[in-house]
């Protein structure tokens, strides 16, 4: 039995599957093996040989333990009442085998990586530069139909070797030692990915993003309803407004499980940047600067 649960378990690596699923797996053939363990200790204990019976018994009840442990964590979103794996892992500390140099050099280059995949926010705008005392964040409402421009973009990003979600080439401990560093998910593609081709299209009272990889394959991903703090319906007569940049983000990300990081989904979406310039303002010489970060906000002076 053991030795059937063992080649299950070495020929699932050779399969490039989702982490949740390998795991949810690995807890079904745990249980059966779980449970054949405990079959053997009765059979043991109800043909005379207690000790080693109840031995048997014993060590199939702690794996019982921790297998109902996988149940809650991987097949459902409760958290168990009676989980002792943060006592555990207080009193022994530092996992075994751990090595403090080792960590401290994969800690540098998870750091690396990480500097790497926020260049892609600092590459040129598909729209050139703008001046960043002008840029405001943009939120934007996608319908249905822009969702799935935006997740078929995301496909074709990939196809084209544009976008990698590979978590910068990161491994499980690497990827734990940044989200413990900086408390939140650690995404596949980074902070996200600029998109090569994107335009502003005025349809009445609505502005409209179109994105692609190129002009010819440009669709829908969605409508700017807010600049900065303000609602566009409140600024469009008093400003000028350019698209300035526009991100891809979401998508895979890892959170930390019970023990280690986990593979979770979230969708596609996008993040946009735009530039304003007052009504009759006359254009001054921008300096050539960056985009600025996505999360500031300011409100356009009336």
């Amino acid at each position: 039995m053991f030795s059937l649960l063992d080649m299950i378990n070495h020929y699932l690596g050779y399969f490039n599957i989702n982490t949740k699923l390998k795991n949810r797996i690995y807890t079904i053939i745990g249980a059966f093996g779980t449970i054949y363990l405990i079959y053997v200790a009765t059979r043991w204990i109800h043909n005379g040989y207690w000790l080693r019976g109840f031995g048997i018994l014993l060590v199939g009840l702690i794996l019982a333990y921790f297998t109902v442990m996988n149940v809650f964590y991987y097949f459902t979103t409760k958290k168990p009442p009676f989980d002792i794996s943060p006592k555990i892992e207080k009193l022994m500390g530092k996992p075994f085998g751990s090595d403090p140099a080792a960590e401290a050099n994969q800690q540098e280059a998870a750091n690396a990586q990480q500097q790497m995949g926020n260049g892609l926010l600092n590459s040129i705008p598909a729209n050139g530069y703008f001046d960043a005392k002008k840029v405001l964040p943009g939120k934007v409402k996608v319908t249905l139909t822009q969702q799935r421009n935006i997740d078929e973009l995301a496909a074709h990003l990939q196809q084209l070797s544009l976008m990698q979600p590979d978590y910068s080439g990161l491994g499980q401990r690497e990827i734990a030692m940044q989200i413990e560093k900086q408390h939140k998910p650690i995404y596949a593609i980074g902070l996200g990915v600029n998109i090569p081709y994107f335009e502003l299209s005025h349809q009445g009272n609505d502005l409209v993003v179109l994105a692609g990889v190129n002009q010819s394959q440009k669709v829908e991903v969605g409508t700017v309803t807010t600049v900065g703090l303000q609602s566009i319906n409140d600024i469009q007569d008093r400003v000028k407004l350019y698209l300035a940049n526009v991100i891809l983000v979401g998508g895979p990300y890892m959170e930390m499980g019970r023990n280690m990081p986990m593979e979770k989904q979230a969708p596609y979406a996008i993040r946009v940047q735009l530039a304003y310039e007052k009504q009759g303002e006359e254009k001054t010489d921008t300096q050539p600067t960056s985009q600025q970060p996505l999360s500031s906000t300011r409100v356009l002076s009336k």
